[in-house]
Formats: C-alpha cells, sequence, structure tokens
C-alpha cells in the first residue's frame, strides 16, 4: 500500500513524460494554457465543417517557457485528450532526436509521430471509402479488391470483409484500379500516399521525397485526407525547437504554407526565442504573429507546484482518503521544499522528489509523507543538497522541526543565549578566542564576554524581541558595557527597523548582527548536537563558519 491508501505510486517516475502520465493536468497556468489551445482547435474545426479547407484555415501556436516547466507534458496531455480524438489528428516529433536534420529525418519523424491507431483509422477508411465506390463502380471495386469470380458472384455484400482482410495482410490491391476509382477526388500526390498507406510502407518511402517542395506538398496532402476521410483537422507538434538552420528553414515553409485544416505548435524555450531573434529576423516575425502565444511564466511558482502535485494524489485518489487536513499537510510540506531549495523549483525537479518520497513511505509502511522520508529523498537523490543559507547542513527534518519555534522568539531566546555560549566555548577550544566570561558582570543585557584573536574585549547580548522598542532599550542598556569594553555585539532577530549603534573616536563599536532564520535554525541545531556531544570534524568545520557568520570571531 502507498501513502493516502493510494493502490500505487500517482507520481511519473521518468523525467519526460509519457502519455499515461500527462493525462493528469494541475495547476492554473497549464489548464489556462489548455483552455486557449482548445479554444484554437474548437475555432478551426468549426469553419471547416461546412467549407473545403484553403490556406486561411492554418493555425500557428508558440507555446515557451523553461526547460522542466511542463511544456512536452501540456503536448503529450493535449494530443491524448479523448474529448479530441473524434476532432484531430496529432503528430508529435521532438527535434532535439532527429539527426541529422534533413529533410527526410524531419519528414519521417512526422510520420512516426502519429499514433499508430490514427494510421490504422485512416486506413481503414480508405478501404470502406473504396467499398462505398461499389454502388456506382462496382466491376471497378470489385477489381481493386481483386475479388475472384467465385467473390464476384456474392456482389459487393462481403467487400467490408475483404477490406479487413487486407488491413491484416491477408490481400492486396489492385492499385491500378484503386487510382482510377480516386483520381477524381484525390490528387496524384495523395494517390500515392494512400498507396504507400495501404501497403503499409508510408515511412519506407520517405527517401522518395527529394526536397523541402516535396516534404510541405506530403503534409498537405495528408492533412486534407484526415480532413476528407476522418472529418478530423491536424495538428503538427514540435518540440525543442531552436534555432538550428535546418529547423528554421523548415518551419518557416511549413508556415508559409498555410497548410490547410491544421495547427503547427512549436514548442521552445525563453533562450531558443532569443537565438531565434538573432539567427532568422524572418522566422521570428512568423512567431511574433502566431494565433496563440502560450507563454507558462508562473508554472513554477508555489501555487501552480502545489496544485500539479496534489493533482496527481486526487487523481488516483478513488477511495476518496486523501482529506483537506492531509492536503493542507502536504501543502506546507511542498512550501518547506520550495522556499528552502531554490535548486528545486520546477515540476520536474518537484515531481521526481515526491515519486521517491512515495516509494520510501511505502516501503517504512507510512500513511503520510513526513518530514523525515522527504529529507532522506531529497537527501539520496540528491546528495550534497542542503537547506538554502545553512551553513551546517541541516537536515529538513531537524530544520522543520526547529523553525516551527522560530515564529516564537521570545520563547527561544533562551535557546540561542545557550547556543552562543556553546559556540564560543568550542571557538575558545579551537584557539580563536580567549578569556570567555559567562557571570555577566559587565553590565545589564550582557549574556558573555570575551576577547577576540586581536585581544580586543567582546560584549555579546542576545535580543530576539519583536518589539522594535524593548528592543531598542535592551541595545540601549547594553550599550552601557561600553564602558568597560571595547565592543558590543548584539545578535537580534528583528529586522523591521535600523537599530544604530555607538561610536567611538568616529568609529562604531557596536555591531548589529540581524539573524535571519536560517541562522537561528543553525544555532539551535548546532546546540542540540553540541549537547549530545555528536559535533565531528565536519559539524567543527561548520561551526566555526556560523560563528564568523554572526562575527564572534
Amino acid at each position: 500500500m502507498f501513502p493516502y491508501g493510494l493502490k500505487f505510486n500517482p507520481y511519473p517516475s521518468s523525467p519526460t513524460p509519457s502519455y499515461v502520465d500527462s493525462q493528469i493536468l494541475g495547476g492554473k497556468t497549464h489548464r489556462d494554457a489548455k483552455r486557449a489551445i482548445l479554444t484554437c482547435i474548437s475555432d478551426l474545426f468549426s469553419k471547416l465543417k461546412a467549407a473545403n479547407p484553403t490556406d486561411r484555415d492554418f493555425r500557428l501556436i508558440t507555446m515557451i517557457q523553461d526547460v522542466g516547466s511542463g511544456k512536452t507534458h501540456l503536448a503529450f496531455h493535449i494530443k491524448g485528450l479523448p474529448d479530441l480524438a473524434e476532432k484531430t489528428v496529432t503528430s508529435y516529433v521532438d527535434l532535439s532526436q532527429v539527426a541529422p536534420r534533413d529533410i527526410h529525418n524531419i519528414y519521417d519523424s512526422i510520420l512516426g509521430g502519429f499514433s499508430r491507431n490514427d494510421i490504422e483509422s485512416l486506413r481503414r477508411n480508405i478501404l470502406y471509402f473504396l467499398c462505398r465506390k461499389a454502388d456506382y463502380h462496382g466491376s471497378s471495386v470489385r477489381k481493386a479488391f481483386n475479388y475472384g469470380f467465385l467473390d464476384s458472384l456474392s456482389g459487393n455484400k462481403h467487400l467490408t470483409r475483404r477490406a479487413e482482410e487486407i488491413l491484416r495482410g491477408k490481400h492486396r490491391l489492385n492499385f491500378q484500379y484503386v487510382s482510377e476509382l480516386l483520381a477524381t477526388e484525390f490528387s496524384e500526390m495523395q494517390i500515392e500516399i494512400i498507396e504507400s498507406l495501404l501497403e503499409d510502407r508510408l515511412r519506407s518511402d520517405v527517401e522518395n521525397i527529394r526536397s523541402l517542395e516535396g516534404v510541405i506538398n506530403s503534409l498537405v496532402a495528408i492533412a486534407h485526407m484526415n480532413l476528407k476521410l476522418l472529418n478530423k483537422i491536424t495538428i503538427f507538434q514540435f518540440d525543442e525547437f531552436d534555432s538550428k538552420k535546418e529547423s528554421l528553414e523548415f518551419i518557416k515553409a511549413v508556415i508559409n504554407a498555410h497548410i490547410p485544416s491544421s495547427i503547427l505548435m512549436l514548442i521552445l524555450t525563453p533562450s531558443s526565442y532569443d537565438e531565434i531573434k538573432k539567427e532568422n529576423s524572418s522566422v521570428f516575425d512568423r512567431l511574433e504573429k502566431a494565433n496563440y502565444k502560450i507563454d507558462l511564466a508562473g508554472s513554477n511558482t508555489l501555487a501552480e507546484l502545489k496544485d500539479i502535485i496534489i493533482e496527481y494524489i486526487k487523481h488516483y485518489d478513488e477511495q476518496g482518503n486523501f482529506d483537506s487536513h492531509q492536503e493542507s499537510d502536504l501543502e506546507s510540506k511542498i512550501k518547506l521544499i520550495y522556499d528552502e531549495f531554490p535548486d528545486f523549483r520546477n515540476v520536474r525537479s518537484m515531481l521526481n522528489i515526491f515519486y521517491h518520497s512515495v516509494e520510501q513511505a511505502s516501503k517504512k509502511g507510512s500513511y503520510v509523507l513526513d518530514e523525515l522520508i522527504i529529507d532522506e529523498t531529497i537527501r539520496c537523490i540528491y546528495p550534497g543538497s542542503k537547506i538554502r543559507g545553512s551553513l551546517m547542513n541541516v537536515p529538513l527534518s531537524d530544520f522543520i522541526q526547529i523553525k516551527r519555534g522560530v515564529d516564537k522568539p521570545e520563547e527561544i531566546e533562551s535557546d540561542i543565549r545557550e547556543a552562543v555560549r556553546n559556540l564560543l566555548t568550542l571557538t575558545n577550544y579551537e584557539g580563536y578566542v580567549n578569556d570567555l566570561d559567562f557571570e555577566n558582570q559587565v553590565g545589564e543585557g550582557i549574556d558573555v564576554t570575551y576577547n577576540d584573536s586581536y585581544g580586543s574585549r567582546i560584549a555579546v547580548s542576545v535580543v530576539l524581541n519583536n518589539e522594535p522598542i524593548k528592543t531598542q532599550a535592551q541595545i540601549s542598556n547594553a550599550s552601557k558595557s561600553l564602558s568597560i569594553v571595547d565592543k558590543l555585539l548584539v545578535l537580534t532577530g528583528n529586522a523591521s527597523r535600523n537599530l544604530g549603534g555607538t561610536l567611538r573616536n568616529g568609529n562604531d563599536v557596536t555591531t548589529i548582527v540581524k539573524m535571519d532564520n536560517t541562522k537561528i535554525v543553525d544555532l539551535i541545531y548546532f546546540n542540540n548536537k553540541y549537547k549530545k556531544q555528536e559535533i565531528l570534524n565536519e559539524d567543527l568545520e561548520r561551526a566555526v563558519t556560523l560563528a564568523r557568520s554572526i562575527k564572534l570571531c
């Protein structure tokens, strides 16, 4: 059993989406983009119902955003939508896998980008189209289907059965008669493609195309056949579109051709878009005039990532076990990862973390994804990752536990004082500071005094009060010790205003160190390990770095 009562892991395991995974779509940005694409498809489809297509019946869509933002996922989602199965035939091409990028390889990839079901549906409809011709051209149709004498005795009633046998490769057509039957309604190019389709050698005939114009004519022919025989428009999706010369020349030709009853969807990154502008202003101008320009900016925001991650669970939560409390708890963990690990602020990384976290939870028999499981996952799949700004390399589970108390500074002030004293004890042992004095004999509000490596006497005051007036009063009281010591170091968590120091001979002898949450967590984590005598060599180096970061040495 997997967490939240799921029967299996809801998250994709591969770095690139599969068609099955892509049918789950979360996030407002992605849903808005989907809505725009569907509007484009519906608009074009509605215009083709009552008229023959012209070069006006062509649409261009660009989809732009950084790597890992879910562009390919959305393209697959559109291609696999059951609701579009009756309206569209889609070819998806990943240009990064087309090499060398000549016209033959690009054309072959387009043909390979159509699903087998779409190809088979087109073959079947061609044969049934020929069957219907029997009402007016019975003799020619029977000859085309290679009916023998005994077959002809049954008339036309078994033509559909013969069509199915041809699809299964048990019989072949006589293309001398097929061409005659189709000549009035299909072009010579279309008849050649139909022959290749029915002989199941469409891709093996790619080498017969000798020019870019020939490829474009073939695409026009295919789009026309999809509309005439299937009543579907054709979508050409080109992922990883870039500024390579071959790509630009091909796409420019497709755009200029305005292939009737088709949509060209180009998927690219902002950097590729900028490179295209530099390399070919003509293509760039055409992209700028796209019917729909979809920018997935915002797909990596916290709100978007929360929605995407939770949508996977909801999709597979058949029993409704995933309640609002668990959703809120999971959202808090997503936020923590997002806030503390900037490198993971994209869809791909987040989904990878949660896939492995679910696997880990299943092995441990955990019903929920807790902090410890997520921490172990990140350490395993992203070794070396640490909390943003953390000098002590605090584990995520410890960070979460400690951070809960950071929002109540008055309750942890005593812990920070103890941590500072223990940190000074350690740095004293290592020879960075000298003459520690924890007795507070120099003035009110002073927690410890010591000598730095230059021999100056330093007084330290920990002031974590959230109220600026009280904070200023505490600092003022501590400043009175400057008649006895050389410098005053104030560690404060109040960053809502500038807290001035004291000048002596033109020099600022009061140093204000504003403690953010990460430094406070680091100090408490250090203190916990110190008291348990768990400070090892690496921790020792980190502790000295922490001491330096807050100006103790």
